[in-house]
């Protein structure tokens, strides 16, 4: 009998050792999605996990906030405040304790388990529930923007602006800027992005927008080099669509949407775009105007912080382009093309670098904000 007593105890920690080295959060869904498993690591002879987890599940956003140490969480629409390096929580103005703190391990934050078990069920009960050694959940909604569609202005027989050295054309250095923020944003962010052109052809404004459309985009972003009579002028400045307001926003209006007088058919074509005139008023569009102040004031900040350019503002213009698009979208003028200097710096890899990295950064918090609102 002892001997069997003792076969029993050690197959009970051979079980028990194999249970603590599997110790996955299971996780079910109220209805419809299949179950998920949260993996766990162990530090300390603590149970801890992934932080990102908390994306696939929840499709919660994580937002890291160094200079007041508190890292957010945003999930069901609920927003709860961890302080780096505790185990404290703050939560509609109250402070739990998960009794082990966050820990920073390879550049990943992991939050012990009683975080998960615990916590979550007792401030968020009427998501998530503890039974029988898994988590019972809602089905989270994901409204996180998650589709961008970059456009890189003109293309094939358009060639739009022409450099001062006569050697550069705006379609070609637009297109490498788009495809390079392409990587960068598809790389660093968990989105798609997608590309009006991918090649050295023609599209018409009216095509961008239709592609937007259907590729049910929660951003677009169109990409330009801009021109002046006076090879003076330099800068960046960015547009969303409205009526323009000043005699410049008019006459960098009036260059872009000449495309469609060009290439597109002339006055009949021009005519087309015009019958278009009540999208101005369609709620589905005018809803997103503030938003894509709001995005084009932050890539501007971005952009210059970045650059040191001139300053040229945001501003609103009636541009094709942009017309139609249900989402926020907005039109960059990346620089000058026609000023010596401009054209020298727009060319080089080195300050495109520098483009794509302001736009990145400044992307990437607009949609932190956006999927915060969500």
């Amino acid at each position: 009998m002892r001997y069997i007593g003792v076969k029993s105890l050690i197959f009970l920690m051979i079980a028990m050792f194999f249970v603590t080295l599997s110790a996955d959060v299971n996780i079910e869904y109220k209805s419809g999605l299949a179950p998920e498993i949260i993996k766990t690591s162990r530090f300390d002879d603590v149970e801890y996990f992934n932080v990102n987890e908390m994306n696939k599940v929840f499709k919660a956003t994580l937002q890291e906030d160094i200079l007041d140490m508190r890292l957010h969480i945003n999930l069901y629409n609920e927003q709860l405040i961890i302080l780096l390096d505790s185990s404290y929580l703050q939560y509609k103005g109250k402070q739990y304790n998960f009794r082990y703190p966050l820990v920073r391990k390879d550049e990943k934050y992991y939050l012990p388990v009683d975080f998960l078990d615990k916590i979550l069920p007792l401030i968020l009960k009427d998501y998530i529930t503890y039974k029988n050694d898994k988590l019972v959940v809602v089905n989270p909604s994901d409204n996180r923007l998650r589709t961008i569609v970059i456009d890189p202005g003109h293309g094939g027989k358009d060639p739009g602006a022409i450099g001062y050295s006569k050697k550069n054309y705006e379609k070609n250095l637009v297109l490498e800027i788009a495809k390079k923020l392409q990587k960068k944003l598809t790389d660093n962010l968990n989105v798609d992005v997608i590309l009006t052109r991918s090649k050295d052809e023609f599209v018409s404004l009216q095509q961008r927008t239709q592609f937007a459309n259907s590729q049910s985009a929660d951003l677009f972003i169109s990409i330009h080099g801009n021109a002046h009579r006076s090879s003076d002028v330099n800068g960046v400045e960015i547009y969303y669509l409205s009526t323009a307001k000043t005699d410049e926003a008019r006459a960098v209006e009036a260059m872009e949407n000449q495309v469609v007088y060009d290439y597109e058919g002339g006055a009949e074509a021009v005519k087309k775009y015009d019958d278009l005139a009540f999208i101005l008023a369609d709620m589905a569009q005018s809803e997103h105007l503030e938003e894509s102040f709001q995005l084009g004031t932050k890539l501007q900040s971005t952009l210059i912080s970045a650059t040191n350019a001139r300053n040229r503002g945001v501003k609103q213009a009636n541009f094709y382009v942009l017309r139609g698009a249900f989402m926020p979208a907005v039109l960059l003028e990346l620089g000058f093309l026609s000023n010596k200097e401009e054209e020298k710096k727009l060319i080089s890899p080195s300050y495109q670098e520098k483009l794509v990295n302001a736009l990145y950064l400044g992307i990437k918090d607009f949609k932190y904000k956006y999927d915060q609102m969500q």
